[in-house]
């Protein structure tokens, strides 16, 4: 039996009452991150949806915007959880809409651009320390080589570098610009939204070396104001965009508020622990996927003079072929070394009050702090066994899309009508399980699981999207 139940309380359905479930899984939504949600749907007038709903058909009551926390129930097993909003009446009940509410994770910050978060701000020390702990500290201070910091009008002092730094301290009167730890930038939006963030992606301590590059100067300021040091991006396209970068799952646990931030080659290598080839007929239908090779590429900043023509490493990634291309795109990119100092190294005016530039950009890039490295603060695009570049030695395209990469060369999808349990619907709620049951086995082949769609009660056959693996 189909239960519904709002802040705790079941809601009165109509007789014989029914509703479509659709899902959708993470690894296949690059631009988008879609929750579960519910076609829109009717319950009858009663004294329980009445209270429930604040008796909202009578005349005298105003609307409001209150966003009901919602769990579907078949029997005892907890399918579903979201969220209900309440779109009108009408002359036999209340028309209500359920999604689990993705689109408005972050609240109040959803669509603020990190540059325009408050985020605090700390006096500027009279020395900086050199020695950043990744794991604690707020920024650190590397040295990068731009010799275009100032424009054409160079101040006496500047040497060609931001952050420069000589036998065991940063000089006076040169650009200093902090490089915020994304790992710090992560803790700030799990305070400010009351939220977890958690998996295989903040877990890796190479991962939690990254820094968020900038070119905001603290010339003439008194202050260090995080914010200015972001770049222009919402928490969620924060999001998007590293997941194109590194191929990241994103998992929402809305009820206890919890992402989980997954590596998609990981989840395509897991094995199966769950067995449906009793639940799905032998069907041989079938599509092959025709966007089977891979392009990978990121916007680079087109502020950035050492970039109108990028180097070799740092062009786009093709997989070999010539069937279609599946393009993914990431607005986050990084600095190339120079090849004598070894420093990164950009060619882009500076947003600093000498010479009135206040008003210049910078677009997202990523470095990996590196600490103090022969007597100078270091970051660069490589850490261990990770580079950011598309090509060359331990690149992106290698250490984090290779089984991507062979998935979508080889695979087909089908769509199958299977036999499943409550309890089958409960697991394959792949936001709340962060992906554990993400592959299948059916009859010989084991599928990924893609997009689900569900009638509730279970009295028919459910529709589930298969990737052969």
């Amino acid at each position: 039996m189909l239960q519904i139940r709002i802040n705790g309380h079941r809601l009165d359905l109509n007789p014989q009452q029914t509703i479509v479930l659709e899902r959708y899984n993470p690894i296949f939504d690059f631009d988008v991150v879609r929750g579960s949600k519910v076609l829109d749907f009717m319950v009858p007038f009663s004294t329980v949806n009445d209270r429930i709903f604040g008796y909202a058909r009578l005349p005298q009551v105003r609307f409001t915007n209150e966003v009901f926390f919602c769990e579907k129930y078949e029997g005892s097993e907890l399918l579903e959880r979201g969220y209900v909003y309440l779109l009108g009446v009408s002359e036999t009940g209340y028309s209500i809409s359920y999604s689990q509410n993705l689109g408005e994770i972050f609240g109040d910050y959803q669509r603020t651009p990190l540059n325009q978060i408050d985020l605090g701000e700390e006096s500027i020390p009279e020395e900086f320390t050199a020695s950043a702990n990744h794991l604690t500290d707020a920024y650190c201070l590397p040295v990068i080589s731009n010799p275009a910091f100032y424009g054409t009008t160079l101040p006496p002092d500047f040497a060609g570098t931001i952050n420069t730094y000589e036998t065991g301290s940063y000089l006076a009167n040169t650009p200093k610009v902090p490089m915020l730890f994304l790992r710090w930038v992560f803790k700030q939006i799990e305070i400010l939204c009351n939220f977890k963030i958690k998996g295989q992606f903040v877990d890796d301590p190479v991962m939690q070396r990254l820094i968020l590059v900038n070119t905001f100067s603290l010339d003439s300021a008194t202050v260090i104001n995080y914010s200015n040091h972001l770049p222009e991006l919402t928490i969620p396209d924060l999001l998007k965009e590293l997941r194109k970068l590194f191929n990241l799952a994103l998992f929402f646990d809305v009820r206890n508020r919890i992402l989980t931030i997954q590596y998609v080659d990981n989840l395509i290598q897991q094995e199966p622990i769950l067995d449906w080839s009793r639940k799905f007929a032998p069907v041989a239908t079938r599509a092959p996927e025709s966007a089977r090779r891979l392009e990978l590429d990121w916007e680079v900043d087109s502020n950035d003079g050492r970039m109108k023509v990028r180097p070799e490493d740092f062009q786009l990634y093709q997989s070999a072929g010539d069937s279609a291309l599946f393009a993914i795109k990431s607005k986050f990119s990084t600095l190339d070394p120079d090849p004598i100092s070894g420093r990164p190294t950009m060619e882009q005016p500076g947003i600093s009050p000498i010479n009135n530039q206040m008003n210049n950009k910078f677009a997202p890039r990523l470095l990996f702090w590196k600490g103090v490295i022969e007597g100078e603060p270091t970051a660069g695009n490589a850490e261990g066994e990770y580079r950011l570049a598309w090509h060359g030695s331990s690149n992106l395209a290698t250490t984090f899309w290779s089984e991507y990469e062979s998935f979508r060369a080889r695979t087909d999808r089908r769509l199958l009508y299977g036999d499943l349990t409550s309890s089958d619907v409960a697991r394959i709620d792949l936001h709340r399980t962060a992906g554990e049951p993400m592959k299948v086995y059916i009859q010989g082949r084991n599928y990924l699981i893609g997009a689900q769609r569900i009638g509730l009660p279970l009295r028919g056959l459910s529709e589930v999207e298969l990737w052969g693996v």
